[in-house]
């Protein structure tokens, strides 16, 4: 049998598996009902075998005899060949007449047309989720600064999400579903370590000074988002006094440094922690931030080199590979979460803005000030308190609360007053 795998290294299976399918499809087109409700074009590896299966579903499409009937004539299976190879060759120059013989010489069992198609599309599975996790480590490679670089990030984990729930609901689970792959994690090779540990010194600096905002910055950031060893053990200092309710402050910080094994098991000294935890006069809160925005980023290179790692490991099925990688963007998920909780709490805390205070020039009109009288409406006689409004003004040099004087007829001379 013939395989024409010639050039195409690393790729042989793939390849294999396409050529025998399209084989099956050009000596027996009734096989392409099987797989063209869930087969696309797009899920094949080679472009002129995209060509080819697109020319095979529009002839089908239009009602080609040697597609409807189980068993067609000679001359419309060949007709079904010729139309193909045309159409393919408009796309791909590469098919030739001979080519196409040489994919039917190829297939073993047309009537195995169903599996060669599951081949097809378990490889290309594969090879999109490597394209997205490496669209994700491309994002922190070209992030321009950290908060433009963490929305990159996101906006490229989220791509990777759905993409994985996407391939999840097609690839039914089975059992032993685990991954047998172990990937460690490993750094970035592109990773600025000197900038993470000047930003993660000037938090420990600004944080040792202000051990008020410890508190608000340990509900977001945690030991694992430091790059230093040395670091690490300092903030676990740092958070155990908090916890515990002792005073903070640079001694007492490397006494307790020293308790959870600082200089044991790092080759840090006394004086470099003192030095690290020097008063500087920076908001930790802004530090703390920019620590757990690095943690983010670097983080999510190391989980798009586990995925790629994973898709390129050929003994995984697809539902191994996409279990794996989901479990990878996990972790990156939490991070993300700690995250927008960093940025809430800071929108929260932020000085909301209030509206400009009514000024005398705006309001209109302006009142007549003490010792100065309105000529557009004379001065008012001041009324009684207790009196109802349309009563006549109280007469100057009456008290308000004086009696009225007297009816000379009496209260209840009046023929209106009862009713």
């Amino acid at each position: 049998m013939s395989t024409g795998l010639q050039g195409l290294p690393g790729r042989d299976v793939i390849v294999l598996a396409e050529q025998a399918l399209l084989g099956a499809l050009l000596f027996q087109p009734h096989m392409l009902a099987t797989v063209s409700g869930w087969l696309e074009p797009e899920h094949f590896y080679l472009p002129h075998h995209t060509a080819l299966y697109s020319a095979m579903r529009h002839l089908a499409k239009a009602g080609h005899p040697a597609f409807i009937e189980k068993h067609p004539s000679a001359e419309d299976g060949l007709a079904w060949v010729q139309q193909i190879t045309a159409l393919s060759a408009e796309e791909a120059p590469a098919v030739t007449p001979s080519y196409a013989h040489t994919l039917i010489s190829s297939c073993p069992q047309p009537k195995h047309a169903s599996a060669y198609g599951h081949m097809v599309l378990a490889d290309h599975t594969r090879r999109t989720v490597a394209q997205h996790a490496a669209r994700l480590c491309q994002a922190v490679q070209e992030a321009p600064g950290l908060d433009a670089g963490v929305d990159l990030t996101c906006a490229r984990a989220d791509e990777l999400a759905d993409v994985l729930e996407q391939l999840a609901r097609r690839w039914r689970p089975h059992p032993g579903s685990l991954p047998r792959t172990k990937v460690g994690l490993t750094p970035s090779p592109n990773e600025d370590t000197g900038d993470r540990v000047h930003v993660e010194q000037a938090f420990l600096s600004a944080v040792t000074h202000q051990p008020t905002k410890l508190r608000e910055v340990r509900a977001y950031l945690t030991v694992e988002d430091f790059a230093d060893p040395v670091h690490q053990q300092l903030f676990r200092a740092l958070a155990a006094l908090d916890h515990r309710g002792d005073p903070v402050d640079p001694v007492t910080v490397l006494w307790e440094a020293q308790y959870r094994g600082a200089f044991t098991r790092t080759t840090t000294t006394p004086q470099e922690v003192l030095a690290i935890c020097e008063p500087s006069g920076n908001d930790p809160i802004y530090w703390a931030v920019r620590v757990l925005g690095q943690s983010l980023i670097s983080t999510a290179a190391e989980v798009s080199t586990r995925i790629k790692a994973l898709a390129a490991d050929a003994t995984l099925t697809p539902h191994q590979l996409i279990t794996a990688s989901r479990r990878a963007h996990g972790d990156l998920t939490l991070i993300r979460l700690r995250w927008h909780r960093a940025q809430s709490e800071i929108a929260a805390t932020e000085p909301r803005h209030q509206p400009k205070p009514f000024t005398a020039d705006r309001v209109s009109p302006r009142l007549p000030t003490q010792g100065t009288t309105s000529q557009s409406s004379p001065p008012r006689t001041p009324r009684s308190p207790t009196s109802p409004p349309g009563s006549a003004p109280v007469p100057s040099g009456q008290s308000p609360l004086s009696a009225p004087p007297s009816s000379p007829h009496g209260p209840s001379s009046n023929p209106r007053g009862r009713r």
